[in-house]
């Protein structure tokens, strides 16, 4: 009887550890592809911003003012696209910890 009841036990588990994955992967599904367009738009805003950028400090001329400004986009676009593209990795580094 013991031995019929540990199975049952263990079979139960076994079904609600495959439900949960399921579950979960259903969950993440829609979250990836959100994602995956975001980061396609933030990508082309970025090399556009970047391009924008190298135009503005091609033409400033002697104007430091402009210069500054053109530097502080692309710094600032380059920053955006490397938090876009390493957010997942930031993720699965502290989903991974937390377990």
């Amino acid at each position: 009887m013991m031995k019929r009841s540990l199975l049952i036990v263990m079979a139960v588990m076994l079904v609600t550890q495959l439900v949960f994955a399921a579950s979960v992967n259903d969950i993440t599904e829609p979250i990836t592809k959100i994602y995956d367009l975001i980061k396609g738009v933030v990508s082309v805003v970025g090399v556009i911003s970047i391009t924008v950028a190298g135009a503005m400090y091609m033409f400033s001329g002697s104007n430091i003012q402009t210069r500054e400004n053109s530097k502080s986009m692309v710094t600032y676009a380059v920053v955006g696209l490397v938090l876009v593209w390493v957010a997942p990795l930031i993720v699965t580094y502290l989903t991974a910890s937390a377990i």
